[in-house]
């Protein structure tokens, strides 16, 4: 896929770099953060956070882009958003994002989110863009919402975590809808 460094009012959407292994480890060490994470467990040490850390620096990935989120004002990393699962052939991908919970309700993720679609629609020229989200992350599931994405429906038993089974929300966002978002 092709990366591209974003920027909006408020944030910039960057490459992660080796120096930010810190913030992946604290950030995703952060039980409000990690709460709906059902895909892998939050990492338990350093080393388990750079794993994360260079997935998020594979930058000719074919398959997805991790941006690292900062706030403008001080140039401090406050979340990460990205594509994944890049379907070339059926021109769709995964959103998926995340930030700290200091910075919920601010505005930030719909202003990131925006700004990522408006990437995936027009330099990536993705038809489809979708989100999977536990059917209890109420506010992960209202941002779809407010961002015009459409519920799809549930995909029942979705991820398989600590030995439960979870169902999640499918959300979709067309290309020839995104005047309504966007």
């Amino acid at each position: 896929m092709k990366f591209k460094e974003l920027e909006t009012n408020r944030l910039f959407l960057r490459r992660f770099k080796k120096e930010d292994i810190n913030f992946i480890y604290t950030h995703f060490s952060n039980k409000d953060v990690s709460k709906y994470l059902y895909d892998s467990e939050p990492p338990g040490n350093i080393d388990e956070a750079n794993c994360i850390l260079e997935w998020c620096m594979d930058f000719n990935s074919e398959r997805h882009i991790r941006w690292c989120i900062l706030l403008k004002k001080g140039l401090k990393p406050i979340g990460t958003c990205g594509f994944h699962n890049y379907d070339i052939q059926n021109n769709s991908a995964e959103i998926g994002y995340d930030l700290s919970n200091i910075y919920w309700n601010k505005g930030y993720m719909s202003e990131a989110l925006k700004k990522m679609l408006l990437y995936g629609f027009d330099d990536l020229c993705l038809n489809r863009i979708y989100a999977c989200v536990y059917v209890e992350n109420i506010r992960s599931n209202k941002l779809l919402e407010k961002s015009g994405f459409t519920l799809e429906g549930i995909i029942r038993d979705k991820h398989l975590f600590r030995g439960k089974y979870y169902d999640h929300n499918l959300f979709s966002l067309l290309k020839r809808e995104r005047s309504e978002c966007i």
